[in-house]
């Protein structure tokens, strides 16, 4: 049998890194346990140009941590996305992007990151990647989150957010779905100027996203709509 005084020492202990350890790795986010093996597809329409692109998810261990590896790939464009398990934090981005003259290859690499533990707000490495990491957001139990940016200095002047705007029913090829919807965007007098975007993600976990309407890229660029095409888990 345990002695007392080495029960509670251990209990003291657990009670206290654990609560530390929480705290530090504390996140708005919420898992959604997206499945090693997801693959979706999209139809998307620029103006009257169709694409489609092809997404797949698989669980990975790098060391003592698990990560989502998320590969996207169209005919504009390859990347393939890290994030971590249970934060979904940024680890790396790679992207390749297809023009008719050229072809790019860029690397994000995340080598160190403060830890940020305030409920309402996140900071993001890589803009783009918003759409993949907001499956994880806290749906019906936050209505409004706050983003910044890594190295951006006028965030207070230049405040966007994301807005929980309820629940919608879409009828996605003949099916109807009912999905969470969100919207981002910058608040007060720079908010008529910044179009809005919206995207709405699956009740039914693990919250993935069934459509996108939002710009193709700069303030001026023609809007971008991304819809669900197919859903399937491979094992």
């Amino acid at each position: 049998m345990m002695p007392k005084y080495l029960f509670i020492t251990l209990l003291i202990f657990s009670l206290t890194f654990g609560v530390l350890g929480f705290l530090h790795a504390e996140t708005p986010f919420v898992d959604p346990d997206i499945p090693s093996g997801e693959t979706i597809t999209y139809t998307s329409r620029t103006d009257d140009k169709l694409m489609t692109i092809t997404e797949s998810v698989v669980l990975k261990r790098d060391g003592d941590r698990e990560i989502y590896e998320i590969t996207s790939r169209s005919e504009s464009l390859d990347r393939t996305i890290r994030l971590a398990k249970g934060t979904l934090a940024i680890l790396s981005v790679h992207t390749v992007r297809k023009y008719p003259d050229a072809t790019l290859d860029s690397k994000l690499t995340v080598i160190d990151e403060k830890p940020h533990s305030s409920k309402d707000e996140i900071i993001l490495a890589d803009f783009s990647l918003q759409k993949y990491i907001l499956r994880g957001f806290p749906f019906e139990k936050l209505k409004k989150l706050k983003i910044g940016f890594y190295g951006d200095k006028s965030k207070k002047k230049f405040p966007f957010n994301v807005n929980y705007k309820g629940k919608e029913k879409l009828t996605v090829n003949q099916k109807i779905v009912e999905c969470y919807k969100l919207e981002t965007g910058m608040d007060g007098f720079w908010g008529t100027f910044v179009p809005k975007t919206e995207m709405w993600y699956s009740v039914e976990s693990p919250h993935h996203l069934v459509r996108y309407e939002g710009p193709s890229g700069p303030p001026g660029t023609p809007r971008r709509i991304i819809e669900q095409a197919t859903y399937t888990v491979t094992q």
